[in-house]
């Protein structure tokens, strides 16, 4: 599903380079827990893997696409079609209910859209199914707008928005940071249970190492990069 080979980036010419990953494979289906220290590179590599930035010389192969040699249009819809990301500050658009938030992806993706209303009747019945899996009641996340609702609660829709019409892909930015200890578990085991049911390909990014061993595969940022060695 991903594959980095000869991967170098840096913020312009004269920097040190942030990212020096010879090579790196994940399998499809494959839920990868990936770990670093703050400033090590995590961020960036999502960005490159999702397609918001570019490298400076090496290829990211998502599913046999080369990702990094598409125009920006078309990086743009191969990301909505293929890649659900839950970015580390949500990116929900605030005015938004939850409801609105979670199909958002499908409005940019005829492919998202046809898999969401596969698997239910409708978008709008299958984001439900979703943000009540998340442990979001049905009654409240059409009337209020998504900035109403707590940091944990934003966090879990900002999960719902990336799991609907079954991308090929997740890209988890810390998913688990805004939510209590208590309900963390079982938030894990929500959605561990929708990737498994699409045998979606899950990297997870978490400073939380008590998480790890649920995933097929730790990996740590500095064993793959060689700009952090």
């Amino acid at each position: 599903m991903i594959e980095l080979s000869d991967l170098r980036f840096r913020w312009h010419r004269d920097a040190q380079l942030v990212l020096n990953i010879q090579a790196f494979e994940v399998r499809a289906g494959e839920r990868i827990f990936l770990e670093g220290a703050s400033g090590s590179g995590k961020t960036t590599l999502l960005n490159i893997l999702g397609g918001v930035t570019v490298p400076e010389s090496g290829r990211a192969t998502i599913n046999g696409t080369h990702i990094s040699d598409l125009n920006g249009a078309n990086r743009d819809q191969f990301r909505a079609d293929h890649m659900g990301i839950v970015f580390q500050m949500f990116n929900l658009i605030p005015y938004l209910s939850p409801m609105d938030n979670v199909v958002l992806p499908c409005r940019f993706s005829k492919q998202r859209m046809a898999a969401a209303e596969q698997r239910s009747a409708s978008v709008t019945i299958e984001a439900l199914r979703l943000l009540r899996h998340m442990g979001l009641d049905g009654n409240m996340v059409s009337a209020r707008p998504a900035s109403a609702f707590s940091t944990g609660q934003q966090q879990r829709i900002a999960v719902a928005r990336a799991l609907i019409g079954a991308p090929l892909l997740v890209i988890a930015d810390e998913p688990t940071s805004a939510l209590d200890h208590a309900v963390r578990s079982t938030f894990m085991d929500l959605m561990f249970e929708e990737v498994r049911a699409n045998n979606t390909t899950l990297l997870f990014v978490s400073h939380d190492p008590q998480l790890a061993a649920r995933f097929d595969r730790q990996v740590a940022l500095a064993d793959i990069n060689g700009a952090s060695a």
